[in-house]
């Protein structure tokens, strides 16, 4: 007989091999059960209260013994109707309390999360991020022609998204002479630039939109490092805006 149906209501095994034993049987004792079943007595009155507790197992007193019986089988589909029951009132009571747990979710949190990403498609994870994100974007120490040779296809789609996104970006790097930028204005047509002298600069390349702040080193391979705090994309936001005010257009 295959008896899966009756795990899938929540009965051990222990409690179907006993529920089937007195179907079969008829009234039985526990010691009684424990033989014909091969489970150990103490289980076996754990497992009948369980299952009296369902409603799908009764006893009565026969001396100073209990005989046990098993519900009529109908009493099944009575006990899924029942936790049916209870399930609608437990969703009922889980969506009364829903808009609470969503305002705890909003509420501000300082926990500091850290991520690292190696090699070109941990550039494309961080700048694909960017454009989820959807803030303003504050970078410094950008050399274009890095970000064009590790990743020729992917960084027009990533201006045309910051294009169609309306997302503004800017960026401070060091002053040249010539042209020092891959990307111009028609590729990047949301992107403004200034520029610094050598002598006030730091090259350390980083990004600074909404909560998070990437540190991208150019060794082997690239790395890319993100930090999720807003504090401290708070303070890289900060120091940005003191060197954009002295920083100079091309």
């Amino acid at each position: 007989m295959e008896l899966e149906a009756l795990r899938e209501l929540g009965l051990t095994q222990n409690e179907v091999a006993i529920y089937v034993y007195l179907l079969q049987k008829g009234s039985q004792s526990a010691y009684d059960i424990g033989k014909g079943t091969s489970i150990y007595r103490v289980h076996v009155y754990d497992k009948l209260e369980q299952l009296i507790s369902r409603g799908l197992v009764s006893y009565v007193l026969k001396g100073n013994k209990k005989i046990f019986r098993a519900a009529d089988p109908e009493k099944l589909i009575h006990y899924v109707e029942e936790k049916k029951e209870k399930l609608l009132r437990r969703e009922e009571k889980l969506r009364q309390i829903l808009p609470e747990l969503s305002h705890l979710q909003a509420l501000p949190r300082d926990d500091t999360f850290v991520e690292v990403f190696q090699g070109p498609e941990g550039l494309k994870y961080f700048l694909k991020d960017v454009i989820n994100v959807g803030t303003e974007v504050c970078v410094t120490g950008l050399d274009d022609s890095r970000y064009s040779e590790a990743l020729p296809y992917f960084m027009p789609q990533y201006f045309r998204d910051l294009r169609l996104k309306k997302i503004k970006e800017r960026v401070i790097s060091v002053r040249r002479g010539g042209e020092a930028f891959s990307f111009g204005k028609k590729v990047a047509s949301t992107t403004k630039y200034r520029f610094l002298e050598t002598s006030d600069f730091n090259p350390t390349n980083t990004f600074v939109y909404g909560d998070r702040v990437v540190i991208v080193t150019w060794g082997t391979p690239v790395t890319a490092v993100m930090i999720k705090n807003s504090g401290v994309a708070k303070t890289y936001l900060e120091h940005f805006e003191q060197l954009w005010k002295i920083a100079v257009k091309k």
